[in-house]
């Protein structure tokens, strides 16, 4: 759905994007994510054209942005990290002007924005002015107005700021009800959400993409290692099949119920080294009564990055 490739921004004698490269299925969910200053607002703004890149493509749904613009704009929802809202318009007549904006038909309007209200649950305030809104209910009318011309790539930069923890679970359970319809950009620092939400990650550091791939490709591409977490009857068994599969015992704590052991490994850890223990685990007859891969969380490898970043 979207092809960026060697996307470069310049401010002056600096590369605040260099050589960038973003690609997000049609009905995925794409965190993008790095630190402040990283180059992501820079980076979602060329994607969405409002700021030309100073070389690199950008297609969206085969369309390039800066070479058909009407119409690769039409594909596209964009929600800025500031809300651009009418203060005076009602909640409605802001969504209204919106879907015009976006090109929907007259006679298509009012029933586009009935399911946009719908969608973010705006009903109780569809008729308020946009000036008296809470933060979270501007930003869910913002999210409403990116989504009321039914894109085909909806961008979304830091959409759950201001939200309360009832919000951002509206907020989830809307992603997850794009999935497979709309392909959606997410750039947050809240990385719960995108252990929540998202299928794939990219992350920027610097104006260059560092890492990318799955959630779980991305902790190990940053050095966030995985453990192997196990409770088992017998120690000494399942410590010698954990060495035999190339991990090493990091703590062993004796569980409240014995002979029960709970064991947490360390190492190369990966779905086919979890299965290789499990195997080997049964061939000697330990029982396991769990067998978990825990990843290391996002937190550490964000940190690694900003104590790396001058």
């Amino acid at each position: 759905m979207l092809q960026a490739e060697g996307l470069v921004k310049r401010f002056g004698n600096q590369n605040a994007v260099n050589g960038v490269n973003l690609h997000v299925a049609a009905g995925s969910v794409c965190g993008f994510l790095g630190p402040n200053g990283a180059g992501k607002s820079t980076t979602l703004r060329m994607v969405v054209g409002v700021q030309p890149p100073d070389a690199g493509t950008i297609r969206v749904d085969g369309l390039d942005v800066w070479a058909n613009p009407e119409r690769a704009r039409g594909c596209i929802g964009w929600l800025p990290e500031r809300t651009p809202l009418h203060p005076d318009a009602r909640v409605e007549e802001f969504l209204a002007w919106s879907a015009r904006l976006h090109g929907v038909a007259s006679a298509a309007v009012g029933t586009s924005v009935d399911r946009v209200v719908e969608q973010c649950e705006l009903r109780e305030v569809r008729r308020r002015a946009c000036r008296v809104l809470s933060r979270g209910y501007r930003q869910r009318v913002g999210i409403a107005a990116a989504l009321v011309h039914a894109p085909r790539l909806l961008v979304l930069d830091e959409p759950t700021a201001g939200l309360d923890p009832a919000q951002v679970l509206l907020f989830r359970s809307l992603l997850q009800s794009l999935k497979g319809s709309t392909a959606v950009l997410l750039s947050t620092h809240v990385l719960a959400e995108v252990e929540a939400a998202c299928d794939a990650l990219v992350v920027l550091d610097r104006g260059r993409v560092v890492a990318t791939g799955t959630p779980a490709e991305v902790r190990r591409q940053l050095g966030v290692s995985a453990r192997l977490e196990m409770e088992v009857n017998d120690a000494p068994r399942a410590e010698a099949a954990l060495q035999e599969c190339g991990l090493s015992l990091a703590r062993r704590t004796p569980c409240a119920d014995a002979p029960w052991v709970d064991i947490v490994a360390e190492g190369m850890v990966t779905p086919e080294v979890r299965g290789r223990v499990a195997q080997a685990l049964a061939r000697d007859g330990v029982a396991v009564r769990r067998l978990d891969m825990e990843h290391g969380p996002l937190e550490e490898a964000f940190r690694k990055l900003a104590e790396e970043t001058p």
